[in-house]
C-alpha cells in the first residue's frame, strides 16, 4: 500500500484539473498521489489519468454523497468548478457550497481553491459603467469565484487561493484562428494599444498546485496569482 497522501482533484479530466492531476502524478518524489475526481470516469481522459497512476471515481458537484465518498481519508484537495459548464453564477454557487461543506465534514487539511478575482469590490453594481448581469453579477464567470474565498474562510477550511486566468490553451479551440474566405488564417484579438492579455498555461496551474500543497502550511490562508502576458 502506498504511503503517500491523497489528493483529490476536481476536475480531473478538464483543463486545470487535469493539469493538476498530471503535475503530481509526474512527481515521484512529491509524496502525494492522485484521486481524480469526474463525473465520467469512462471517459478516454479518465482512463488516461487511470494508466498515469490516478485513482479515478465519479463525482458529481450536484450529488453531496459522492462528494464526500471522494474526499474520504484525503490529505487535501485541487478544487475548481466549471461556470461555462451552464453559464449560471448561482448555480456554481451551489456547487462551491457543495465543496466547501465537504471539504470541512472530510478534514482537509490543505485546499487549493483555483478562483479569481471579484470585480464588484473595484466596480460596486451601482456603477452603471457595468450592467448588472445575472441580478447581481458584473462578470459572472469571475464574480462567482471570488465571492465564494470567504466560504471557504467562513468554514476554516485551511485554503490557498490560487488565481488563475485566460488559458493560453484557447487559442487552439474557441479562441482559435479562423480561416477567411480567401484560405489566410486569422487570429483576431481585439485590444487597445499598449494592452497587454494575461494569460497562463494549464500546465503551470498545475505545477503551481503542486508546488503550493508540497509545502504545506506556508501557503494556507494566502492568495497566489498566476499570470504570463502576450
Amino acid at each position: 500500500m502506498s504511503d503517500k497522501q491523497v489528493i483529490a482533484v476536481a476536475g480531473a479530466t478538464g483543463a486545470q484539473g487535469g493539469g493538476a492531476a498530471r503535475a503530481i502524478l509526474a512527481d515521484p518524489e512529491s509524496g502525494f498521489t492522485v484521486r481524480a475526481l469526474t463525473r465520467n470516469p469512462d471517459s478516454p481522459a479518465a482512463k488516461e489519468l487511470a494508466e498515469l497512476g490516478a485513482e479515478v471515481v465519479r463525482a458529481d458537484f450536484c450529488d453531496e454523497p459522492s462528494v464526500r465518498e471522494a474526499f474520504g481519508g484525503a490529505y487535501g484537495a485541487f478544487l475548481v468548478t466549471n461556470f461555462w459548464a451552464h453559464g449560471s453564477a448561482a448555480k456554481e454557487t451551489q456547487e462551491i457550497e457543495v465543496l466547501v461543506r465537504i471539504a470541512k465534514a472530510a478534514g482537509l487539511r490543505h485546499v487549493v481553491w483555483s478562483t479569481l478575482e471579484d470585480p464588484r469590490e473595484l466596480l460596486p453594481l451601482e456603477d452603471e459603467r457595468m450592467p448588472v448581469l445575472q441580478d447581481k453579477c458584473n462578470v459572472p464567470h469571475f464574480d462567482a469565484k471570488g465571492e465564494a474565498n470567504e466560504l471557504f474562510r467562513q468554514a476554516g477550511v485551511p485554503t490557498t487561493f490560487l488565481n488563475t486566468t485566460f488559458f493560453f490553451q484557447g487559442f487552439l479551440s474557441m479562441m482559435g484562428p479562423k480561416r477567411a474566405e480567401g484560405g489566410v488564417l486569422t487570429l483576431t484579438l481585439p485590444l487597445e494599444d499598449g494592452k497587454l492579455l494575461a494569460g497562463v498555461d494549464v500546465d503551470d496551474i498545475g505545477r503551481t498546485a503542486r508546488a503550493i500543497l508540497e509545502n504545506g502550511e506556508r501557503f494556507i490562508g494566502h492568495t497566489v496569482s498566476l499570470a504570463a502576458t502576450t
